[in-house]
């Protein structure tokens, strides 16, 4: 799309259930961008006039699953059945792994030093 008014303009496009899936903007510069989402309004893509472009993955849930772009930059993430974050790694060699032990109420009297009891 070229902007041929030499003004700011902007383009949204919804699916049939009113979601965003879609948006095109421009300045009166002739800078553009153009952004894609899916049904849950997580950012699918981006792209604009300069060449910049990045990508982003989601589970069924909505989390983050990865993201690249057009420097380089990428990460991935992992999660747990709770959706608590279990990993990240990224371009820059950093990388976070948790491993959250699941303890029994016996387990736990035994860490802490004291009974635990659950209130009814």
């Amino acid at each position: 799309m070229k902007n041929v008014f030499g003004k700011q303009e902007s383009l949204k496009l919804y699916n049939e259930k009113g979601d965003l899936v879609y948006k095109f903007h421009t300045d009166s510069d002739g800078y553009w961008c153009e952004i894609t989402y899916d049904d849950k309004g997580n950012q699918l893509t981006f792209k604009d006039s300069k060449g910049y472009w990045c990508e982003h993955t989601y589970d069924d849930k909505g989390n983050e699953l990865t993201y690249k772009n057009s420097n380089g930059r990428w990460y991935e993430y992992t999660y747990d059945d709770k959706d608590n974050e279990l990993t990240f790694k990224d371009s820059k060699g950093k990388l976070r792994g948790f491993d959250i032990p699941e303890y029994t109420m016996e387990e736990l009297t035994k860490i802490v030093g004291e009974e635990f009891k659950i209130k009814k």
